[in-house]
């Protein structure tokens, strides 16, 4: 029967020693080493995402910001960074080595000191489940003093640092099993609650979603420093179950209301981490390099740049403070990561559900993992300067993958999960979002610089019958019908999440994020111009045809508005004009993707093919009427 937790803690902690130790780990012989063990009641799947947010939990336990900056070029080593910070009443400067780590199991993190009390720092944490579903862990300070007068103090801090770790255990322990107060709750600047309830107000005057008011309110008021120096959209609406395009929307209000400001992170395709953040999209460039991943990168805006809210100064003052710049939870998709030496070989856990993985190396080399149930339970791949040795890996699931680094520098390789769900709000949603074009022109990009959309959805509509409607109804009541469908078709694109991109004539081109939405917008479209038609004086003149088309386009500022241009657009345009009044044409791969609910609200009239010029195959499309 296993005793309380209480009890086991003090017990385990009680058998905990500071030793300093002189020839037992040979490669730093004057090493201070801490370690102590506490068993906690929560499974190791519970403790990890917490325990392994290192930026929080130096934050908790009272360690000072940090101020990172790239490392010079050619340094041999796999320290990406350079971190500069105070400890102790020292100034002290170090080389940042990527964290390690294995998923659920284990993470440490080692520093190369340039200058200060130490020559060397590691920390690390190893979890392993009990008996009686619980987790023991193990967590272990190496210090090692530039003189061995520095022993007493590197003695005592580090006992101090490894205690502040265990109290932050048994809180994160008491909050997951026991429903206390999660201990991430601290540290929290005030806000303004005068500006905060005056914004409140006029978000709800506007009409907008209630319970995304109250979530947004509710985390500027009470949020730690942490949740509110980079606010994601969606991430908040997931925690609160509030719609996701309904959370942009109170945000992109709160921002003209001033409660908050926008910002534009650059996000890396490897490690998903923000390598740089700006206040206006004018200031990106179409291309961006993550020193951590050493890869250079195109910045596309449906899945390089992320729209990220702070509050505003005046309601709450928050510092833009860093106080880790790895550890696992900030790579969520990284299931393993080590670094190898010149030369050296490091075995990795492979993972062990089956599936296929990514295995990456700084500098951009990967290679595919397929980790499947009848593979053989040891594997290896070699990395080599540019690419590793072999395209493919096959292991079994739980089994060991062997890692040599054959290249002529010191790298880190890591296993990341594929297809792992994004929260982004990438600038392609917001901009697609009414809200950001009425409000924010001048976040717009630079003129002249098109950035690249991998994946969007583009609508065009056109009246038909307006010649015969010009001149039987006159130019006046003509011009008001026209005019006046097009507020009917933004406000169906709208609903569907979709966006106006312009008016042309008697024509809308609007864009979407992805084509099922471009479908759903098309067929609201269609109901309601039906609907308005039939209350209009010679709307009986009038239809409406649609077209649509989906792939990768380029974005560009012109006269101050987003536009998109590019074959993309090119074959939309083409699309629409095969339409007849009263029919959506859309391809036939985007018809059979669709719910059966979508499929089910339009009538297919035929299949046909078209050829667009410059593209070499012909399009296969399908021609529908509700």
């Amino acid at each position: 029967m296993s005793l309380p937790r209480q009890r086991v803690l003090r017990e385990c902690r009680e058998r905990s020693a500071v030793s300093s130790t002189r020839g037992i780990f040979r490669h730093r012989m004057s090493a201070v080493v801490v370690t102590s063990v506490v068993r906690l009641a929560s499974p190791p799947s519970d403790v990890w995402p917490l325990i392994t947010d290192t930026d929080r939990t130096n934050r908790l336990i009272g360690t000072e910001p940090v101020t990172f900056r790239a490392i010079e070029s050619g340094t041999p080593t796999s320290a990406r960074f350079v971190g500069e910070t105070r400890t102790g009443g020292f100034t002290m400067s170090y080389e940042e080595a990527p964290f390690e780590w294995t998923y659920e199991k284990s993470f440490s993190v080692y520093r190369k000191m340039r200058s200060g009390p130490l020559k060397a720092y590691t920390y690390g944490i190893q979890l392993e489940p009990t008996a009686d579903a619980g987790t023991q862990a193990t967590v272990r300070l190496e210090l090692e003093p530039r003189h061995w007068l520095l022993k007493p103090i590197a003695k005592l801090q580090g006992a101090r640092f490894v205690q502040n770790i265990l109290a932050l255990a048994d809180a994160i322990d008491a909050y997951v099993r026991d429903r206390a107060p999660s201990p991430y709750l601290k540290p929290k600047t005030l806000a303004n609650e005068e500006r905060l309830v005056r914004g409140s107000r006029d978000l709800v005057q506007r009409g907008l979603d209630q319970k995304a008011i109250d979530a947004v309110i509710s985390l500027i008021r009470d949020g730690a420093d942490a949740d509110v120096v980079r606010i994601r959209p969606f991430e908040l609406a997931q925690l609160r179950g509030v719609d996701p395009r309904e959370m942009l929307r109170a945000l992109l209000h709160g921002v003209t209301v001033g409660i908050v400001e926008l910002r534009w992170a650059l996000v890396c395709p490897s490690c998903r981490t923000a390598n740089d953040q700006v206040s206006s999209l004018s200031e990106i460039g179409d291309s961006n390099h993550c020193q951590l991943c050493d890869i250079q990168y195109g910045v596309e805006l449906d899945r390089a740049v992320e729209a990220t809210f702070v509050p505003h100064p005046s309601v709450r003052e928050v510092q833009n403070r860093m106080f880790c710049i790895g550890g696992p939870a900030r790579t969520p998709h990284v299931l393993v990561q080590t670094s190898i030496d010149v030369s050296g070989t490091r075995e990795l856990d492979v993972p062990v559900e089956p599936g296929r993985y990514r295995l990456f190396a700084r500098g951009g080399m990967t290679t595919s993992l397929d980790v499947i149930e009848d593979g053989p339970s040891n594997a290896t791949a070699t990395l080599q300067d540019s690419s590793f040795a072999s395209a493919e890996v096959r292991v079994a699931r739980g089994g060991k993958l062997r890692v040599t680094n054959a290249s002529a520098e010191p790298r880190h390789v890591k296993i990341e999960r594929l297809g792992y769900a994004s929260l982004a709000a990438t600038a392609h949603v917001v901009t697609t979002m009414s809200e950001f074009r009425r409000f924010f022109s001048r976040e717009l990009l630079k003129p002249s610089t098109p950035l690249k959309v991998a994946s969007c959805a583009i609508l065009f509509s056109d009246l038909t019958g307006s010649t015969a409607l010009y001149t039987k109804a006159g130019d006046a009541a003509a011009f008001r019908l026209v005019d006046d469908h097009f507020d009917v078709l933004r406000k169906a694109i709208d609903g569907a999440g979709g966006s106006v991109v312009k008016t042309m004539g008697d024509a809308v081109m609007a864009s979407f994020v992805e084509p099922t939405a471009c479908v759903r917008g098309a067929i609201e479209c269609l109901r309601a111009f039906e609907a308005f038609r039939a209350t209009q004086e010679h709307g009986e003149l009038t239809g409406l045809k649609l077209g649509l088309y989906a792939g990768p386009c380029y974005v560009i500022r012109a006269n101050d508005l987003i536009d998109y241009f590019g074959q993309t657009v090119n074959c939309a345009s083409r699309v629409q004009h095969l339409a007849e009044s009263g029919e959506i044409v859309m391809e036939a791969h985007v018809f059979e993707a669709l719910p059966e609910v979508d499929r089910q609200a339009l009538k297919v009239v035929e299949h046909f093919e078209t050829r667009v010029k410059g593209v070499d195959a012909p399009l296969r499309l399908v021609r529908t009427r509700l």
